[in-house]
């Protein structure tokens, strides 16, 4: 991973930092997550932008996904 720095007005840096907190996310992970918001996909498949997002809250689901996805178990 490579570091840069930004500059932010004081208005958007006290946005930026509530909306982190309210993720439960650190600023610099809200920052790349607004940029890779707004990046053309790459080779990945665009899908793969929401992987991990979205929580099922049940920490078992990846053993279940057939079930979670598709509502039954082949």
């Amino acid at each position: 991973m490579l570091r840069t720095q930004v500059s932010l007005d004081e208005q958007d840096y006290k946005l930026v930092k509530k909306e982190a907190a309210a993720l439960g996310i650190s600023v610099a992970e809200y920052v790349r997550r607004a940029i890779q918001s707004v990046l053309p996909p790459s080779c990945r498949p665009r899908w793969m932008r929401y992987a991990g997002l979205v929580e099922s809250g049940n920490p078992q689901s990846s053993q279940s996904i057939d079930e979670i996805v598709y509502d039954h178990k082949d």
